[in-house]
C-alpha cells in the first residue's frame, strides 16, 4: 500500500494546529511567502527565510536540508548545518525561527490505515512500553493514557527515545526550549528550577509510573524499569 508522508503543523501561521501537509513531490520547499515567491509550503512569518528549508526524497528516505536560512532550522532541537541533509524519522520535530514554526514528520497521513498496527496511526512505541502520540500530546502506559503539555511531552519524548541513556541538561534545553537555546540572538536562559519543575509535573501527571533519575548538576536518565 502506498503511503503519503506528511508534516503535521504544531504551530505556524496561516495553518491551524494539527493540519497535515502531504509531501506529494520528490522535492518540497518550505519558506516565507511574499509578492514574488510562493514556496510549496508557505508560511506568513517575517523571521522565516523565503527559501527556509527543503524536504527531498532520496533512496526511499525523506531528508531535511536547511537552505542557509537567516534564523536557522532545527531538527529535534539540534541546529542543522546549512546544505547538509538530515534523514527524517517518525515524529521528528522540525522548528524554524526558534520555534515560531513547529512541525512533526510522519511517514503516513493520519487518515491512512496501518496494516497490522498495534497502535493507532498517531502513536509510536518507545522503548520501555510507552506509547507516544505527538499529535494529541499523550503518553500511554499499559491501559492508562496521560495528557501532557507541549513541553512536558517533548521532554518525555526525548528521554524515552534515549531510555537507559544519560541525557544532558543542554540536550533537554535544546529540544524542549528551542526558542531559548539559540546562539544567534540573546535569549533568557532556561534555569535548573524550570527543568526540575517540568520533570515534577511529568511524574505527577503520570501517577509516578515513569522513573526519571536526576544526576545532580549534569542531566537525567529515564530508567529501563519504568514503574508498573
Amino acid at each position: 500500500m502506498h503511503r503519503t508522508p506528511c508534516l503535521i503543523i504544531e504551530r505556524g501561521y496561516p495553518y491551524e494546529g494539527g493540519t497535515p501537509l502531504p509531501l506529494e513531490q520528490d522535492v518540497t520547499v518550505l519558506g516565507r511567502r511574499d509578492e514574488r515567491w510562493t514556496p510549496d509550503i508557505p508560511f506568513d512569518n517575517a523571521f522565516i527565510s523565503r527559501k527556509q528549508a527543503e524536504i527531498r526524497l532520496e533512496d526511499g528516505e525523506y531528508v531535511l536540508t536547511d537552505l542557509d536560512s537567516k534564523h536557522g532550522t532545527t531538527l529535534n532541537g539540534s541546529p542543522l548545518v546549512p546544505f547538509r541533509p538530515a534523514v527524517l524519522r517518525f515524529s521528528d520535530r522540525i522548528a524554524f525561527a526558534k520555534g515560531m514554526v513547529m512541525l512533526a514528520f510522519s511517514p503516513f497521513r493520519l487518515d491512512e490505515t496501518l496494516d497490522f498496527a498495534p497502535l493507532s496511526p498517531g502513536i509510536h512505541k518507545a522503548r520501555g512500553g510507552l506509547g507516544l502520540d505527538p499529535l494529541r500530546q499523550t503518553v500511554q502506559h499499559g491501559e492508562s493514557s496521560y495528557a501532557l503539555s507541549d513541553k512536558e511531552f517533548r521532554c518525555l519524548e526525548l528521554l524515552a527515545g534515549k531510555e537507559g541513556q544519560f541525557v544532558s541538561r543542554d540536550e533537554i534545553i535544546r529540544y524542549v526550549w528551542p526558542e531559548r537555546s539559540g546562539a544567534r540572538e540573546p535569549s533568557v536562559p532556561v534555569t535548573a528550577e524550570e527543568i526540575h519543575s517540568l520533570l515534577y509535573r511529568i511524574r505527577k501527571k503520570t501517577d509516578q509510573r515513569i522513573a526519571i533519575e536526576s544526576i545532580r548538576g549534569k542531566g537525567y536518565l529515564l530508567q529501563a524499569g519504568i514503574g508498573e
